[in-house]
């Protein structure tokens, strides 16, 4: 049966409220899926309709979609996501579910599957498997970058357009460029309008440089604990190709299986959402 979209959802976690949106029936095996750095739960609506008998949470990240922005004494360190991820699962009474993530999104699935592997039952990554790792002698300067970014970004405002067409553009044309049809797409649940300007609604301060980031050994812990059945996706036409060190950071994770399909970083919310979706379909069966 394929997967429809069924109603918006709201979660709460430490005082925050996250939208999302539910695909699928209750009964079918349950999946939280995670969309890409300033995208939003709208990236799944290409994919999720070409697969089948599943029941999904496509969540909006915090400040993200129509999701709340952290507070201001918090930030958006990425190990701050894995509790926000539990806490929907928990209140949808999952104790076992499935990931499905794209870019960041797709990194956000590998710390989740590697701090709580008895719970994860498949991990499907979207051209993304983990962020860059730090060298220890790099952490001073750092954390000086993003007390600096979070500062500049936090009083900043967000850009304004003249017209909903101009915001769109602006992501046609973005630094991860997307094709006209997905920016529209992830425009329908991003962009809002006040007083005559159309704007992006993410936080700012998701551009800001994370205050701790992990080193290799770290990255190491968390992806060579999972258990899960696991399927990289990676776009044959990717900005991000894997380097040497991050190459052999592939192996960490056992059992994973690495699938080249045609495309860009945005394969899923493009041309290529079917055969994505082709290639997941086994991981949930």
């Amino acid at each position: 049966m394929s997967i429809e979209f069924i109603r918006e959802r709201s979660f709460q976690n430490k005082g925050l409220n996250f939208a999302a949106k539910e695909w699928g029936r209750s009964g079918y095996p349950p999946v939280i899926a995670l969309h890409g750095w300033l995208d939003n739960a709208n990236t799944f609506d290409c994919l999720l309709p070409h697969m089948e008998n599943l029941h999904v949470i496509a969540l909006d990240l915090a400040g993200h979609g129509r999701s709340d922005f952290r507070s201001q004494d918090s930030g958006y360190d990425i190990w701050h996501d894995i509790g926000d991820v539990m806490a929907v699962a928990d209140q949808m009474g999952w104790e076992q579910f499935g990931l499905i993530g794209h870019s960041r999104g797709a990194i956000i699935c590998g710390l989740v599957a590697g701090t709580f592997p008895e719970r994860i039952s498949q991990v499907a990554m979207i051209d993304g498997y983990m962020p860059l790792p730090e060298d220890g002698h790099n952490t001073a300067k750092h954390i000086a970058r993003a007390i600096y970014e979070n500062k500049r970004y936090g009083a900043a405002s967000p850009t304004g357009f003249q017209g909903y067409d101009r915001a769109v553009q602006a992501r046609v044309n973005g630094f991860v460029p997307l094709q006209l049809e997905a920016a529209t797409i992830l425009a329908e649940r991003g962009v809002i309008e006040s007083e005559g300007l159309f704007y992006w609604r993410n936080d700012q301060r998701l551009k800001a440089a994370s205050m701790v980031k992990f080193g290799v050994d770290q990255l190491k812990s968390f992806l060579s604990a999972i258990i899960a059945p696991t399927v990289l996706i990676q776009a044959e036409n990717s900005a991000f190709s894997p380097d040497k060190a991050q190459a052999e950071a592939l192996t960490w994770v056992p059992h994973m299986q690495i699938k080249k399909l045609a495309g860009s970083h945005h394969l899923h919310l493009e041309e290529g959402a079917a055969e994505v979706a082709k290639a997941l379909q086994p991981l949930f069966r």
